[in-house]
């Protein structure tokens, strides 16, 4: 059984890497104007997409590409007031919606007592690490380190599991510390992410899926 289930992980990880697909083309678009929507209590202290738990005092936002972390100014086209929130969430997925924004946003907006809101939102800041390459891919973060020497062996370990696997090293200041951080794969779907992380599982060399 361990041997078929194996074979099975493998053989996706092959088609990933022998390139089955076309790579997913980047969004290029810094500004939008569409329907807003924001969510409150029911999502409350709930995971959002990213792993970050949902606060509806705080100003965030779930949007359907753009990456996490990235800051988005969002002006209702009403009254012409405006926010700046954080993406941290994936949505919405209802009509052609095109960001839910945080309950206190939609206050801040007054769109609340409406529900929904014509706006237009413009992306101010990508986070530091986006690269537009990567995106619509997905990564396996193994870890984030505090010790230069152990990243780096934990790194060659990865790229001895599989020659064809993409190992990125990293290192950034994060307050006041230098942490290292290390992604590995570079994936089209959720799902072969997932699949190659339980190999890497059996190795004791997995991580957390994320988007690339």
């Amino acid at each position: 059984m361990i041997n078929n289930r194996k074979c099975y992980i493998l053989t996706v990880i092959i088609f990933l890497f022998i390139g089955i697909s076309q790579p997913i083309s980047a969004q290029s678009a810094d500004t939008q104007k569409g329907q807003a929507s924001w969510y409150g209590s029911q999502y409350h202290g709930k995971p959002t997409s990213s792993g970050e738990l949902y606060n509806k005092n705080k100003m965030t936002a779930a949007h359907k590409t753009l990456p996490f972390g990235t800051k988005v100014k969002v002006t209702n086209l009403e009254n012409q007031e405006s926010v700046i929130v954080r993406i941290n969430d994936r949505g919405p997925f209802v009509g052609d919606r095109i960001i839910d924004v945080s309950e206190l946003a939609a206050r801040k907006l007054q769109f609340h007592n409406d529900g929904i809101g014509n706006v237009k939102i413009e992306v101010l800041e990508l986070p530091g690490d986006y690269n537009p390459q990567n995106a619509g891919f997905f990564t396996i973060q193994t870890g984030t380190y505090t010790n230069a020497q152990h990243a780096a062996r934990l790194s060659q370990k990865l790229k001895a599991f599989d020659k064809h696997l993409e190992v990125e090293l990293t290192d950034d200041l994060f307050r006041g510390k230098r942490i290292h951080r290390i992604r590995a794969g570079r994936f089209e779907s959720r799902a072969q992410a997932e699949a190659f992380n339980e190999l890497l599982k059996e190795e004791g060399l997995s991580g957390l899926v994320k988007e690339a």
